[in-house]
């Protein structure tokens, strides 16, 4: 009986330092992992770009990158990682692929009254890749083998376009979604950005919801209703921190 205790206490040992091993390290996956990334957003966005039309806009593409550099450099993030892409669409959207590719469409640019409105969505778009919800969120939906099908070249077109409808036409998931929200509005803060400009644009499109062109955004940001409530109530914590 004694030796069975000390044999399942030296198990138990073994067990909790193997805990405290970055197996992804060790293994190298990250690095694989950063590889798998890079191909898929160069796949996706070609794939995407073939039947798109891409802005010739330059004060538009302009626009956009001055709001994504002044996010980012307030917030210690390399703006020259994010590939940008203006596609000339009327509908109201803007979506991240993998390895920092992101898409907005100029239908967001015109619906916006004010660009703190786009630098709000453009926010939570940077939120979604530095967080890496982009390849979680394709982990999930559509799992590891057919990622890896993928980038071997071995998935056909429809694949290829089912894969990147995940993204740019269907949810996160809920704790995703807020998740990105919230380090949207720190984002915006710190950029001194007014963060209640993404409300109250969310909440616009709200009441529009019938407006053919917002449907695009409000399928894939579902419950805008409660974003918008957790969104102004981060906002008020962190003005009452600061007022303090």
């Amino acid at each position: 009986m004694k030796k069975l205790l000390i044999v399942l206490l030296i198990l138990a040992g073994i067990g909790y330092l193997l805990t405290r091993v970055e197996w992804s390290e060790v293994l190298g996956l990250n690095k694989v992992t950063d590889s798998v990334e890079k191909q898929l957003g160069d796949m996706f966005w070609e794939q995407y770009a073939a039947g798109a039309v891409i802005s010739k806009d330059a004060s538009k593409t302009d626009s956009i990158e001055a709001i994504i550099r002044a996010i980012c450099v307030a917030n210690d993030i390399d703006p020259a990682k994010i590939k940008l892409h203006v596609v000339e669409t009327p509908e109201v959207n803007a979506f991240a692929l993998p390895d920092y590719h992101m898409v907005v469409n100029t239908g967001l640019l015109n619906y916006s009254k004010h660009p703190e409105e786009v630098a709000g969505v453009l926010g939570h778009e940077i939120a979604h890749m530095e967080l890496s919800h982009v390849m979680k969120k394709l982990g999930k939906e559509i799992g590891l083998t057919v990622i890896m099908m993928i980038v071997g070249g071995d998935a056909g077109a429809e694949i290829m376009k089912r894969a990147i409808g995940t993204l740019s036409s269907s949810a996160y998931d809920r704790s995703l979604e807020k998740e990105a929200d919230l380090k949207a509005v720190d984002y915006l803060q710190n950029a001194n950005m007014n963060p209640r400009m993404l409300s109250s644009f969310l909440g616009r499109l709200d009441e529009q919801s019938q407006t053919a062109e917002v449907l695009q955004w409000l399928s894939s940001h579902p419950d805008t209703k409660e974003r918008v409530r957790y969104i102004n109530e981060k906002i008020e914590k962190t003005s009452r921190q600061v007022s303090n």
